[in-house]
């Protein structure tokens, strides 16, 4: 997020330097917003292009977190079997 207001103020800057000694100090302030906005839609681009590979693994993460789960429930089941099916297990109070 950073990256995006970074490049907005530097985009709005030099556009509005660049324009300043062309087109004068109305078009300058005019123009600085759009140069500004332009600049941060072109980083937030380039920074969603960069961890769009992110996103494809999403799936995995999902089987992962499923199969870690399912595994942790067994082991409370053998530890309850274990037990005689006496004790209860712990839960957490959210």
């Amino acid at each position: 997020m950073l990256l995006v207001v970074f490049a907005a103020i530097a985009g709005g800057l030099a556009t509005g330097a660049a324009l300043l000694a062309h087109g004068g100090l109305v078009v300058a302030l005019l123009a600085a917003p759009l140069g500004g906005s332009l600049s941060a839609l072109l980083a937030g681009l380039i920074n969603l292009r960069r961890t769009e590979t992110s996103w494809r693994f999403e799936a995995d993460l999902e089987a992962q977190t499923d199969a870690m789960v399912a595994e942790l429930r067994s082991l409370v089941a053998q530890g309850m079997h274990q037990d005689g099916g006496q004790s209860q297990p712990a839960r957490w109070i959210v």
